[in-house]
This record gives structure tokens, sequence and C-alpha cells, in this order.
């Protein structure tokens, strides 16, 4: 009982001290309830399916918050990524194959007002394509064994936000890496 009674008094002591200031600002008289003359936004985030009409159509999701800094109000970032679907390519028999394509998107965001914001970031373009040989196993139940080549092309992006309602948001914007446009539909709470 002895050795954990010096760290559970230093760790109380530690607490305490802690809490004191907090005490001390929140009863705090002296000062008079001043109205500030800032306006402050309400934090949101955005969470948005997105489309890109690339090579095959990409379809994914974007997390975008807003304003959780009262000194930067202006500023967001975003996260996005998007996915094709697998495309088989014809190719010999035994031999398979197939490609794929997705997008990674990251970016700052600046609002000109409380509804419409501006947004601009980097990309990174994947094309995936795996592939066996044309060599199949001679054992039961054998499977060929896949490659993959990847390419990957970066670019960047910029583009528009609006907040349509309180919750409806939409978004449109031209990525270089695919050389198409990125369309987006969304949730803001």
């Amino acid at each position: 009982m002895c050795r954990y009674s010096y760290p559970l008094a230093y760790l109380s002591i530690g607490l305490l001290s802690l809490c004191q200031p907090l005490q001390a600002a929140e009863y705090n008289t002296y000062q008079p309830s001043v109205m500030s003359d800032e306006t402050e936004n309400t934090p949101y985030i955005a969470l948005m399916l997105d489309y890109v009409p690339a090579a095959d159509n990409l379809y994914g999701i974007t997390i975008a918050p807003y304003h959780f800094d009262n000194n930067y109000q202006q500023w967001g970032y975003y996260l996005g990524y998007a996915r094709g679907r697998e495309t088989d390519i014809t190719v010999p028999e035994p031999a398979q194959s197939h490609r794929q394509e997705s997008l990674w998107r990251l970016g700052l965001s600046y609002s000109f007002t409380e509804d419409l914001s501006f947004y601009a970031g980097g990309s990174a373009y994947i094309n995936t394509t795996a592939y066996t040989n044309n060599i199949s196993p001679r054992i039961v139940d054998g499977k060929p064994t896949w490659e993959e080549d990847k390419t990957t092309q970066w670019g960047a992006e910029a583009g528009l936000r609006y907040r349509v309602t309180e919750h409806l948001i939409l978004s449109a914007g031209y990525n270089s890496s695919t050389e198409s446009a990125v369309l987006s539909i969304g949730y803001a709470g």
C-alpha cells in the first residue's frame, strides 16, 4: 500500500493543479462580459459521394472538415478516394488478366462565404494491371500465380463547393491526373 501512495499523491496534486486555472477562468467576475465582434462559423464535416468520368468510371467518397479553428475560420481540408470496377482484359487461354483504376485526392479548401468554398490539392491516379502467365499448375486445385503492374500518375485538382441547404453540399472540379471532372454530392453536418 505504501509504495503506491506516493505516485497516487503526485497524480492527485497534478490533476488538482490542472483544474485550478480552469476554475479560476470560469468564475472570473472581474472582466466584464463583452460580445465579440468576430462572427464564428459553425464547424461542419462534409461527407460526399464522388463520380469521376475517367477512362473507366470511378466512384468514391470524400471527407471534408471545415472551420474547427476560430483563428483560421476560412480554411479546411479534404481527403478523397475513388475506385473503378475491375475490367477483364482478353488474353490467350489459360492466362487471365484484369485492370482496375483508383484515385487518391488530398488538399485544402478556402471559404469565400459561409456556403461557397474553393478547393485545390494533389492527386494520385493509380492504374493496376494484374495478370497470370500461360503456365497452369498441374496439381489438384492448383491456382495460377498473379503478378501486378502499377503505374501512378501524379496531378493536381481544383474546384468549387457550394452548400445549397444546411445539409446538402455540391462540388465540381477538374483533376489533371485523370484529365476529367470530379463531381460530388454530399451531406454536411
